[in-house]
């Protein structure tokens, strides 16, 4: 049988997000829907929000002041802000934190009491958020990509165009990959060397499911590489031996297939 390698949700991080602004359930459902797209929650989630109404506290203050207040309680990862620009850009507020050093001489910042914060498109969130985590590239440096001047940032800057509201959602949802391992008699082969060509570094073989496996599992599976596996690890953390010639390769989900229901923290 196919088996499916899943990835475990507590490697993704949870982020706050504070809702400082009244939405319909049509709006919310809207918001929800383009951040799960883009989070990939239904393949390898990127990224979890836990969604909660700002208190009162947060009552028409500003992001910089929302940050303090975040430290002060010990949350000093990022958090986002949902607000009216959710319905009217389709985008949220990643609020990460205040500059430092780096940002200030990367010019990203005018001084260490900026606060780094971006405009981002919902469906853009979790990635950004995966990358600007490691530094790949710093948030300020897409931030210089706008047609805006809000670099480097200051205590008055506004953004007002979101970051990755040009990117082609639907090309990237249908890039995602899973790792699959399938067995002997699940896959086949071709030496075809048009195919090979068309794979980079010209590898002797190329595999794909079989496509009437692939269905099935309502995947798509184009060829590509693969590598022998003998084991894999199962849900309740042991291990299950493998027949022999069974392989480890990269597949898609389906993207006209629905999905189960994802459960929000």
């Amino acid at each position: 049988m196919v088996h499916l390698i899943p990835s475990h949700l507590d490697d993704a991080d949870t982020l706050k997000a504070y809702l400082v602004t009244q939405l319909s359930d049509n709006e919310l459902q809207n918001f929800k829907r383009a951040f799960e797209k883009g989070a990939k929650v239904y393949l390898k989630p990127m990224m979890h929000l836990q969604i909660t109404q700002a208190p009162v506290k947060y009552t028409n203050a500003s992001h910089a002041h929302m940050r303090s207040q975040e430290n002060k309680a010990g949350n000093t990862k990022p958090f986002v802000v949902i607000d009216r620009d959710v319905v009217d850009k389709g985008a949220v507020w990643y609020v990460a934190g205040f500059a430092d050093e780096f940002d200030v001489e990367c010019n990203f910042a005018a001084s260490k009491r900026v606060l780094m914060k971006a405009l981002v498109h919902t469906e853009h969130l979790a990635i950004s958020h995966i990358c600007w985590s490691e530094g790949n590239p710093p948030m300020g440096e897409e931030l210089e990509s706008l047609d805006e001047d809000i670099t480097p940032l200051r205590l008055d800057s506004e953004q007002s165009q979101p970051l990755g509201a040009d990117d082609d959602e639907e090309e990237l949802w249908g890039t995602d990959e899973v790792e699959v391992v399938a067995e002997h008699g699940e896959y086949e082969t071709t030496t075809d060397p048009e195919i090979l060509s068309n794979m980079g570094s010209s590898p002797l073989k190329a595999v794909r499911l079989v496509p009437a496996i692939a269905q099935q599992e309502n995947l798509i599976s184009d060829w590509t590489w693969s590598e022998n596996v003998r084991e894999i690890s199962t849900p309740d953390g042991g291990r299950q031996r493998l027949p022999a010639r069974s392989i480890r390769l990269a597949a898609r989900f389906d993207p006209q297939v629905p999905r189960l229901r994802y459960e929000w923290p």
